[in-house]
């Protein structure tokens, strides 16, 4: 790991012992660098010192010293701290009991009992008495939503929700509400939240350090459940879920601070979207259909079914379409198994026109279909954040986050383009509230504006340059920023800020400028052109190929990136090896006859790039394409299948569906096999910004549900092939020998935290610790743990895969 700081360092002395951290630390901070616990209420990682609390009081020794606020009062050079003299706890003391004359001592029967930072405190001060104590007052529970109830007299006004919710959510749904004694947390005017612009993220719950907050669904003890760490599959954010469980049902979604790439945080979906694994309507059982019924019938027998249908089918007539939900050994195995089984080229993903049109623009500009930059670096390089694209809050709500927390302590720049709706994006330094469709227009002028002030800096080595700048000659800014629906002012000043880093034209240099689009979810207009016109502005700009730039595309499905990188493409073998390449094709069928042939020594597969999912549907129309099979995932958030497809297979003569719930693909179906969902399973999945986590299983799948990898290795088994991997981790060993890119990786260093590919074997992971004041938090926050240790993972210019790849292109 590399350490920078951009501070200089100071000693202090803390309870006798001395130590080096950086200036501008606070005490309550340097304290946690060292390992030194300084009991706190109202701190939060991330947040700005809020001070109200005054349980982190510690003592400063000498002759101007006294008792301060740790979370507050920041370190100098040679100064003398007591954490733990009579002073300090005695002031706690006072201060806690103070809290408890109204405070509810109902700890048997309150949520938080357990984990309750004020119960832990009064416990650890050893408050047993209570001068001040009087008759309690107490206030009914109040309904905030579906999700939240408040409980007034258990509140210490911390304000820790309230603060989440303006600085870090961007929303402020709730604030403290009336003065003194009459203080309480709600919303405005008493309405419901749902009513608000609360998103239902949950975080008001996580971060309040009693009971006050409380989750409605939830009715247990700590101590009564176990926990799980995995990753959320509700899109390619990646975040980290602490799963709380007992007796087989999840009951609750917890938060590890300063863990993950999310650092904790989480959005309604990791936070309640645990209800979709565990709803009454997911499939136990496997189903094979009987003249026009579908019957129940046990797994085995439904495999055995399945393969015996597919048999005749070997070859072009076979095709398979895979939902990019699963995990990467799930897709990996499932694009072996039409290659090496089926021996069939057609293998895709089942994903919308829109996210396969930025996969597209992304190839065409960066030689492969990935974000060059990590969403992480907008805490530490990114001087400029362009937002392109349908609602981000919606579609992507953590990274939104992010953009909040930029905005309002490292004063990026935010720039909007967007024809939704969201609180963040009246935060924004410019906000371009387009017409819907008119994103490429938009980002077309800007990029005219940028050439004509002279604010290009082409990356080096990028081809199609000169065709690009001859390409703006006709764009009109003036007629462009009208039938978008913005001022030209607006769209000259976005514009600049993008280009310039937000430092202005007369900055040199310019710091880098980051774009992330969902434009993957959009309904309307152009969206290859947009995409690609995303890709031109950051070359155009000079922000490919350094730290804090890029472009960052979010395209929903939970493992988009790793369903890719596995292969799950007609153009691509696994680790975009291409199928025309003999060396690789030879390489790839060496490694998958060793790790499960059919007896014969050799594992061919077909040559040639396959049909994807638009030619797909043409095929089965024309009768070429007569065998499917679908490894689908339809829950409440997946996007909806496309109705020319629905319809294409009524035509099919055999289709076998992977299922977790009832949809339409089942009552087609000639098979149904019943498939586990993320909370169930154990390895790997891959984010937006290339980023591979370790998935682990936290309950038991419902009935005989089973992992995608599992169902297809048996009826590989029936058709002939030796397949015998026993667990997910002897997979992963397979994938790394065979996506070049994932070499570098193995469980056991997932285990100690994310990776971004491309990682070499042997080479340690680039990782940055960064000290000072810029980073979270400003001059005063030290992020801990794996939390701290931000992936270097941007790529260079003169390293694969960018090397020789990038290049404007023309819409």
């Amino acid at each position: 790991m590399t350490v920078i700081t951009e501070s200089r360092l100071v000693t202090v002395t803390i309870d006798g012992q001395q130590y080096t951290v950086p200036e501008g630390l606070t005490i309550l901070e340097a304290c946690r660098m060292v390992g030194i616990e300084v009991p706190n209420l109202c701190y939060q990682p991330l947040l700005r010192p809020w001070g109200s609390c005054r349980i982190c009081t510690v003592e400063i020794l000498g002759r101007r010293g006294g008792l301060v606020e740790s979370c507050a009062a920041q370190v100098r050079d040679g100064m003398e701290i007591a954490t733990k003299s009579p002073a300090c706890e005695e002031a706690r003391r006072f201060v806690l009991q103070l809290y408890l004359i109204d405070h509810a001592l109902d700890c048997p029967t309150c949520d938080k009992s357990g984990e309750c930072y004020l119960q832990d405190n009064t416990y650890y001060h050893n408050v047993h008495t209570n001068p001040f104590r009087r008759p309690k007052l107490a206030r009914p529970y109040k309904h905030l939503s579906e999700y939240i109830d408040y409980k007034w007299e258990r509140c210490i006004l911390c304000a820790r929700c309230t603060r989440v919710c303006d600085e870090m959510i961007g929303v402020t749904a709730i604030e403290v509400l009336g003065r003194g004694l009459e203080g309480e947390i709600g919303s405005a005017w008493n309405i419901d939240l749902t009513r608000t612009t609360c998103t239902s993220c949950g975080m008001c719950i996580a971060v309040c350090p009693v009971g006050a907050l409380t989750d409605r669904r939830f009715a247990h003890h700590p101590w009564e459940l176990d926990a799980t760490e995995t990753i959320c599959g509700f899109c390619d954010v990646g975040c980290t879920l602490n799963v709380e469980h007992n007796r087989g049902l999840v009951r609750r979604i917890t938060h590890l601070w300063e863990r993950g790439v999310n650092y904790g945080y989480t959005c309604v979906r990791g936070k309640w979207g645990y209800e979709q694994v565990q709803h009454p309507a997911r499939l136990e059982n496997a189903l094979v259909r009987e003249g026009d019924e579908l019957v129940p019938v046990e797994l085995a027998a439904a495999l055995d079914r399945a393969a015996e249908l597919l048999r005749p089918y070997r070859g072009t007539a076979f095709a398979l379409l895979a939902s990019p939900d699963r995990t990467n050994e799930d897709l990996y195995l499932l694009q072996r198994f039409a290659r090496q089984v089926m021996r069939s080229p057609h293998v895709d993903t089942l994903v919308s026109p829109a996210q396969r049109a930025v996969d597209a623009a992304l190839t065409a500009s960066f030689g492969l279909p990935v974000s060059t930059n990590s969403i992480q670096e907008v805490f530490t390089d990114t001087g400029c954040l362009l937002v392109v694209g349908p609602n981000i809050g919606q579609h992507a709500p953590v990274a939104s986050y992010w953009h909040s927390w930029a905005r309002l302590y490292r004063e990026t720049a935010l720039v909007v383009v967007s024809a939704d709706e969201f609180p963040l994006f009246h935060r924004a330094d410019v906000w371009l509230r387009i017409r819907p469709g008119t994103e490429a227009m938009v980002l077309a002028a800007m990029a005219r504006v940028i050439r004509d002030r002279g604010l290009a800096r082409p990356v080096e080595g990028a081809t199609g340059l000169s065709a690009f700048m001859a390409s703006l000659d006709a764009i009109d800014p003036v007629a462009a920023a009208e039938a978008a629906g913005v001022s030209v002012a607006a769209l000259e000043r976005a514009a600049v800020l993008y280009a310039t880093g937000g430092a202005g034209e007369d900055a040199s240099p310019y710091p880098p400028s980051q774009i992330q689009h969902t434009l993957a979810h959009a309904q309307h207009g152009d969206i290859a052109a947009a995409a690609l016109l995303a890709n031109d502005l950051a070359l155009l700009t000079g922000n490919i190929g350094r730290a804090g730039a890029g472009v960052v595309a979010f395209r929903g499905p939970a493992n988009a990136q790793g369903a890719l990188d596995m292969g799950c493409h007609p153009d691509w073998l696994p680790g975009y090896r291409s199928p025309e390449d003999a060396a690789m094709r030879q390489d790839l069928a060496a490694l998958w006859a060793e790790t499960g042939g059919n007896g014969s020594g050799s594992a061919e597969f077909p040559s040639g790039a396959g049909w994807g999912y638009a030619e797909l549907v043409a095929a089965i129309e024309r009768g070429e394409v007569r065998a499917l099979y679908v490894a689908a995932n339809s829950h409440a958030y997946a996007p909806a299948l496309d109705e020319r497809f629905l319809a294409a297979l009524d035509r099919l003569e055999v289709l076998i569906v992977e299922e977790s719930f009832p949809s339409p693909l089942i009552e087609r179906a000639h098979v149904v096999l019943p498939v586990t969902m993320f909370l169930e399973q154990d390895g790997t999945m891959t984010t937006a910004d290339r980023v591979v986590q370790r998935l682990r299983r936290a309950v038991d799948p419902p009935g005989e549900a089973r992992p995608s990898w599992q169902l297809v290795q048996e009826l590989a088994r029936r058709l002939g092939y030796h397949w015998n991997t026993r667990h997910a981790v002897q997979l992963f060993q397979e994938i790394a020998r065979a996506v070049p890119i994932y070499r570098g990786i193995t469980f056991p260093r997932l285990e100690r935290g994310p990776i971004a590919w491309p990682a070499a074997p042997g080479e340690r992971a680039r990782q940055t610790l960064r000290i000072g004041q810029n980073v979270p938090g400003g001059g005063w926050a030290v992020w801990l743990g794996s939390g701290i240790a931000l992936s270097d993972a941007w790529l260079r210019l003169d390293r694969e895969p960018l090397r020789g790849r990038i290049a404007f292109r023309t819409p």
